[in-house]
């Protein structure tokens, strides 16, 4: 199934051998930015989160602040190389400034 995906989202040789990877165990995460690469892992049942998430995980843990957070994604939004919709990270910063 992997490599039909493969072929039919254009996944190139990381992206591949990450989802390899990523189907070794039911407790590993699959790291990705690539919105055909997250496809791909979510058709394949594989947990699967991005740059934004892992960032979130890590306030809801408590291993950044909310501020610190809120810094990383205003930075993410401003200088980062990543496609990320605006509105998506504002969406992030709102559940940031939402906690509790």
């Amino acid at each position: 199934m992997l490599a039909a995906l493969a072929r039919s989202l254009v996944l190139g040789p990381g992206e591949r051998e990450t989802l390899h990877l990523g189907m070794q165990g039911p407790q590993l995460i699959v790291l990705t930015d690539d919105a055909a690469a997250r496809l791909a892992a979510e058709a394949l049942r594989l947990r699967v989160h991005g740059t934004i998430g892992v960032l979130l995980r890590a306030v809801r843990l408590g291993r950044r602040t909310r501020e610190q957070g809120i810094e990383t994604l205003e930075r993410l939004r401003d200088r980062s190389s990543l496609h990320v919709r605006p509105a998506l990270i504002a969406e992030a910063v709102q559940r940031l400034r939402d906690l509790d």
